[in-house]
C-alpha cells in the first residue's frame, strides 16, 4: 500500500472555500453528538456558523490562536489538510477541513471581525489570512483510516509541547527586543499573566547564572523552583523581588535559597543534601518563612522542612474560637420542626457537646482558682 504522503498534494485555496467540520470530534467535549450533521449539509451557512461558534468556546483556545495570528501573521509551517466536499456538481471548489479546524476557525474569526468593523487589516494581512496553501487529501484512493490518522498524529501522539523553560526563554528573547508583555503573549498564544510569570522566572534563573558562587549550579531544571517562588508572594517578598530591577534584591536570603536548592558542602567536605529537594518544597517554605522559630529550626544543621513545619504547628495551634461561634450559630438556627424531628444520633451528638462544654468550664475554673 502506498505511503500516506502519496495521497497528499499541495494546492492554493481561498479561506471562503474551506468548510469547518461540523462533526469535529472536539465537539464531543461540548456534549454534541458525533456525525450528527449529514455531509450534504456541511455547506449550509447556518451549519458553518454553528461550527464556528462552537470552536470559539474558551475550551478550545481559538481566541489565543486568533490573537497570535493577528500579531505575527499566519505562518503555514504546519499545513492545513483538507478533502474535497463531494456534494453537488463535481469539483464545486469547496473543501472540508480534515486537520486544522482551530487554525481555520481563527482565520475566519479574524475576517468576521474585519467585516463587523471591529478590526481593520491591511490588504497584505487580508491576503495572508485568506489565500492559503493547503494539502489536499485524495480521500477516494487513500485508506479510509487516513481521515483519523492525520488529526491523530497531532492530537493523540501529539507534537511535543515546549517545556516551561523553553517557553520562558522565548518570552525573554521577545521582551528583550522591546516587545511589550501583551505583544509577547499574543505572539506565543499565552495569557499576559502567564507571559509575565515566565519572564520573571527566567530572569531569576539568569540571576543565579550570574552569581559568583552558584553560577555552575544554575541548570534549567531549577527553573521550576523560581516559578514556585514567584507564585508565592510571601517567598517572593522574602527574597526581595523587584520588577524594576528585574531581580531578587535580598542577597543574604537569596544565597540561602540557592544553597537549599542545590545542597552544600560541610566543614569536613561532606555533601549536605538540599533542604528543598524538589520545586514543590517551596510551597512548604512559604508556610514557615515569616516565622522566626520555625526558620531557626529549618536552618539548623540537622533541620529540615518536616521539623520546621512541626515547630510551626506547635506554635500556631488551630484557632478554636471561630468553630465555637459557628457551632453556636448552627444550634441557634435550629427551627422547632427540626428539633421535633431530631434523630437519636443527632440528639446524642448535642448531649456529648453539652458534657464537653461543662467539662471545659470546670477545668478552666480549677486552673484559674486562686489567681
Amino acid at each position: 500500500m502506498p505511503a500516506l504522503p502519496s495521497f497528499l498534494k499541495s494546492m492554493p485555496v481561498k479561506l471562503d472555500d474551506l468548510l469547518l467540520d461540523p462533526n469535529n470530534p472536539r465537539f464531543a467535549e461540548l456534549g454534541q453528538e458525533l456525525d450528527a450533521v449529514p455531509e450534504s449539509r456541511f455547506g449550509d451557512p447556518k451549519v458553518q456558523k454553528n461550527a464556528l461558534d462552537s470552536m470559539k468556546v474558551p475550551k478550545f483556545a481559538v481566541a489565543e490562536l486568533r490573537d497570535t495570528i493577528k500579531t505575527i501573521g499566519f505562518l503555514p509551517m504546519d499545513r492545513i489538510v483538507v478533502r474535497e466536499w463531494r456534494v453537488g456538481p463535481p469539483h464545486n471548489g469547496k473543501f472540508i477541513v480534515v486537520e486544522g479546524n482551530r487554525r481555520v476557525a481563527a482565520l475566519k474569526w479574524l475576517i468576521e471581525l474585519q467585516d463587523q468593523g471591529k478590526e481593520t487589516f491591511t490588504e497584505d494581512q487580508i491576503k495572508n489570512f485568506t489565500q492559503l496553501e493547503v494539502l489536499i487529501l485524495d480521500d477516494l484512493n487513500a485508506p479510509a483510516s487516513s481521515k483519523l490518522v492525520l488529526p491523530g498524529l497531532r492530537h493523540v501522539s501529539g507534537i511535543k509541547e515546549w517545556g516551561a523553560y523553553q517557553k520562558a526563554r522565548a518570552v525573554y528573547i521577545l521582551r528583550d527586543t522591546g516587545a511589550s508583555a501583551q505583544e509577547v503573549a499574543q505572539s506565543l498564544g499565552l495569557s499576559t499573566i502567564e507571559a509575565n510569570r515566565l519572564w520573571r522566572a527566567y530572569l531569576a534563573l539568569e540571576q543565579m547564572r550570574n552569581d559568583d558562587e552558584y553560577a555552575d549550579e544554575a541548570d534549567p531544571k531549577l527553573y521550576s523552583y523560581f516559578e514556585e517562588v514567584l507564585k508565592r508572594p510571601v517567598v517572593k517578598d522574602w527574597l526581595g523581588w523587584k520588577d524594576e530591577e528585574r531581580k531578587f534584591t535580598n542577597e543574604q536570603h537569596l544565597r540561602e535559597f540557592y544553597g537549599w536548592m542545590v545542597g552544600d558542602t560541610g566543614e569536613d567536605g561532606e555533601e549536605i543534601p538540599p533542604k528543598l529537594p524538589e520545586a514543590k518544597s517551596v510551597r512548604q517554605l512559604a508556610v514557615i518563612v515569616d516565622d522566626a522559630l520555625a526558620m531557626a529550626t529549618f536552618r539548623a544543621p540537622d533541620g529540615d522542612l518536616t521539623k520546621a513545619l512541626a515547630r510551626f504547628k506547635s506554635e500556631h495551634p488551630e484557632d478554636w474560637l471561630p468553630h465555637i461561634r459557628s457551632s453556636e450559630a448552627v444550634l441557634a438556627s435550629l427551627a422547632p420542626d427540626v428539633l421535633r424531628a431530631m434523630k437519636p444520633e443527632e440528639l446524642e451528638a448535642i448531649k456529648k457537646l453539652e458534657i464537653r462544654i461543662k467539662q471545659v468550664l470546670k477545668d478552666r475554673e480549677k486552673l484559674t482558682r486562686g489567681k
